[in-house]
């Protein structure tokens, strides 16, 4: 794998080659269609507009300056509002310019993840240069110093959080995004009936959370194909020369609601999930002994002595992982004629067990309801549960596996007893939860990446 300065500098050569090759393309357009007395004329008109449109802006300033504070409080919807047009924007286009081009090079020794990485950055720095030229300075007329502050502030984290949102739900299911943009409009309804927002960003980290959890494979096919064309603009020279350039594909919402995906049963991730359904089936007993003990184990206890719920939630959690561990243990046996994949292998048996642990979330919940529990406080320890549950159960998974193999490994127990210290202090007070993401995940750039992916 080559460097990232040798990926970036060829990405940068191939960009300058396809702006070289578009602006013939577009010359080309030119000539064929436009008149250059039309455009002169066109051209005397829009610098007309202009001047009348600066008087009309420096009226309008005048009259609105210092007016607009009634819009700052609204200035929080910005989030709810990127989730909701990514969701929508994610039936018909992928947010990231990887074009045919991108893919060839990936081919080469050079990382896909790099490579969607500079796509983003280079995204981001347009749409902030955007954001200084146009909005800023009409929210520092508009509105105080601070409101515009907080107007920018969320406006430029609003954009990355929207569109690493399109991307990673351009390649799920339509039913996927469909929940995803009704869960988000329920947000941005109970927002304007004046629901607390920090209430509400919770639930939207819940839904970021799923995202980021779910492992989709990309449908580069798609993304080519709708890139390529987006990129070229092959609809507007299409459109211009009236030449069929390519033949049209529908790319819609309801095109893409409806279609199939073909060749599913026929992954190797859904192979190995249905050997595993027949593998779980037969540990039933095993799997509705454990799940029950579980849910009791952080119901019953806790009842007569609330203060317990600090050590029976940590408790549970391990008791769940180990059990979950043990039986991926057999993975030897359940495919012994077959060879191993190993991520498609761990992936289909985690979403297994993360759907196993709905029962236990809902106990948590129940228990802290009926204990009295702030709604606030439930929402940051349900998320920092997710979080452990999600990093520690693979990091099981993945030691059961290199056992079977018989692979050497180092155990990093102190992040796991960490994490379970810090989540059953957070139950006393949820302050110490926001401990729980440092010690579970290795900050670094194999962590940032993963974002992008």
């Amino acid at each position: 794998m080559m460097e990232p300065m040798t990926t970036y500098s060829v990405y940068k050569w191939l960009r300058k080659k396809r702006r070289k090759k578009k602006f013939d393309l577009y010359k080309q357009t030119y000539h064929m269609v436009v008149d250059p007395v039309m455009v002169f004329y066109s051209g005397l008109f829009v610098i007309f507009c202009l001047f009348i449109g600066y008087d009309w802006l420096q009226q309008l300033i005048t009259l609105l300056d210092g007016r607009g504070t009634f819009i700052a409080p609204y200035a929080f919807f910005l989030p709810l509002l990127a989730i909701i047009s990514a969701s929508v924007a994610s039936f018909t286009d992928p947010g990231l310019r990887f074009t045919s081009s991108e893919l060839q090079l990936s081919f080469l020794p050079h990382s896909r993840k790099w490579l969607l990485t500079y796509l983003f950055l280079e995204k981001y720095i347009v749409q902030l240069l955007i954001i200084m030229v146009v909005p800023l300075p009409f929210a520092l007329v508009l509105m105080s110093w601070e409101s515009a502050v907080t107007w920018v502030s969320l406006l430029l984290i609003s954009y990355p959080l929207s569109l690493w949102m399109q991307w990673k739900l351009f390649s799920m299911s339509s039913v996927y995004k469909m929940s995803v943009f009704l869960f988000s409009a329920a947000f941005s309804v109970l927002f304007f009936l004046g629901f607390p927002v920090l209430l509400l960003y919770l639930g939207l980290s819940v839904i970021v959370l799923v995202c980021f959890i779910r492992k989709e494979e990309v449908d580069w096919g798609r993304v080519i194909d709708i890139n390529d064309a987006r990129v070229w603009n092959m609809w507007l020279v299409g459109y211009f020369t009236e030449v069929n350039i390519k033949p049209p594909k529908r790319f819609g919402i309801t095109k893409s609601i409806w279609k199939k995906k073909r060749g599913r049963h026929y992954s190797a991730q859904h192979l190995y999930g249905r050997i595993w359904t027949g593998y779980l089936q037969k540990s039933a007993d095993v799997v509705w002994k454990t799940i029950p003990t579980v849910c009791l184990i952080i119901l019953v206890i806790p009842m007569r002595v609330d203060w317990m719920l600090m050590f029976t939630l940590p408790i549970a959690i391990v008791v769940y992982h180990e059990v979950a561990g043990g039986l991926f243990s057999d993975v030897e046996g359940v495919f012994h004629p077959l060879p191993i994949e190993e991520e498609s292998c761990k992936n289909s048996y985690l979403k297994w067990a993360y759907i196993g642990l709905l029962p236990v979330f809902i106990s948590f919940i129940s228990i802290q309801t009926v204990l009295g529990e702030s709604l606030v406080a439930i929402g940051m320890q349900l998320i920092a549960i997710i979080l452990l549950v999600y990093v520690d159960l693979a990091r099981v998974i993945d030691e059961r596996l290199m056992m079977v193999q018989k692979e050497n490994f180092y155990r990093e127990e102190w992040r796991r007893v960490a994490g379970l210290i810090l989540l059953g202090a957070g139950v006393y007070h949820p302050l110490f939860l926001l401990g729980v993401p440092l010690v579970v995940f290795k900050i670094g750039r194999s962590t940032l990446k993963e974002l992008i992916s």
